[in-house]
């Protein structure tokens, strides 16, 4: 996975804004989808939906973003915002800036631990699909990007073939921000169903139609949180969500299936514990255990689908899957150049406790 690759799939931040606000109405929306649908009715698709802008950036810091290669490709690297302002333009688009950190892999790298910020002016508009909504994101312009490195845990030689600038940082000064404006430029759309789930695409999805997901999951009463396949190489770990439970007698339900590697550990750590842990993990090429207990430590070998419901008490939860020796219950093999990357499927849930 190249430099130009990694930056390239921070158009992914947008994948934040997927959570706009809560499905109040959406439904009553089905029954006049024609009108709704209208092209000449761009105003009042914009006035219902601007009940849902005041609760952008409090939903966009809620989660990570997932960042791939390609949109078939399994995420290889996260990204966590941070900061959100939104504001709407007296042309009625959105702009929005945001700024956060995360990390990525590289085969030239390894991790790279990373902060990022930009400021996008967005056209929105929706249409409806029965009670589901398809939320469309198309750029308009991008007045500022920026791309810098905290962390490289294998730096490449000077000149390395395939570095574009010469250097780590040549690279993130003259290209991350003109790859990443060029990315932006794609939209996203946001297909949101009564029930509050949420599916994100890049571009545009056609009305009626889907992202890809690795799980079917069955109309069982929960709300799907995540549905997707992540890459996680040897030494490596990948920190998704943070997923809320919001009441008591909820759990989260988790399906785990391992491809590549012997076995994987999930681990479940509360938010606070989390976010120091992520910290470490792109500010330092050291690997260390949580620094405290997990909620939950169990490895998932290869072969099977795990599946586990997790009972817990309100609050926000990252699911950590780690293919390293410094944390868990198993270790990858030892032997030099013996990358054994887990593809990891996974899907989480939550809903009543069992």
């Amino acid at each position: 996975m190249s430099f130009r690759a990694v930056t390239a799939r921070l158009l992914s931040v947008a994948f934040a804004l997927s959570f706009v606000g809560a499905s109040c109405g959406q439904t009553s929306l089905a029954v006049m989808p024609g009108v709704v649908n209208d092209p000449g009715n761009l105003t009042l698709r914009r006035g219902i939906f601007s009940f849902a802008r005041g609760e952008i950036c409090r939903e966009v810091q809620k989660r990570s973003v997932p960042l791939k290669l390609r949109e078939e490709d399994p995420a290889t690297g996260r990204f966590f915002p941070l900061s959100c302002a939104a504001q709407e333009l007296a042309s009625g688009n959105l702009f929005l800036q945001f700024g956060g950190y995360g990390y990525a892999w590289t085969n030239l790298t390894k991790r790279i631990g990373f902060d990022a910020s930009a400021a996008v002016e967005y056209d929105h508009d929706f249409l409806m699909d029965g009670s589901t909504m398809y939320v469309y994101f198309r750029e308009r312009a991008t007045s500022a990007t920026t791309f810098g490195s905290r962390l490289v845990e294998q730096p490449p030689a000077p000149g390395a073939f395939g570095l574009p600038g010469g250097s780590t940082q040549g690279f993130l000064d003259q290209v991350g921000g003109a790859v990443l404006k060029k990315e932006i430029s794609r939209g996203f759309t946001v297909i949101r169903d009564s029930d509050g789930s949420v599916d994100f695409g890049l571009g545009v999805v056609e009305k009626g139609k889907r992202p890809g997901s690795p799980y079917k999951t069955a109309d069982n009463g929960r709300l799907v949180l995540v549905n997707e396949r992540i890459e996680v190489h040897q030494n490596q770990r990948d920190y998704t969500g943070p997923f809320e439970v919001k009441g008591k007698g909820q759990a989260l339900y988790l399906s785990v299936a391992v491809d590549g590697a012997p076995a994987v550990d999930v681990i479940v750590v509360h938010r606070g514990v989390g976010d120091a842990w992520l910290q470490q993990y792109t500010t330092n090429v050291a690997l260390g255990p949580p620094p405290a207990a997990p909620v939950l430590d169990e490895p998932v070998p290869s072969g099977m689908v795990w599946r586990r419901p997790l009972p817990l008490p309100a609050g926000q939860y990252y699911v950590v899957f780690d293919n390293t020796a410094a944390a868990g219950r198993t270790a990858p093999p030892g032997a030099a150049g013996d990358d054994r990357a887990a593809l990891v499927s996974y899907a989480v849930e939550v809903g009543a406790a069992p």
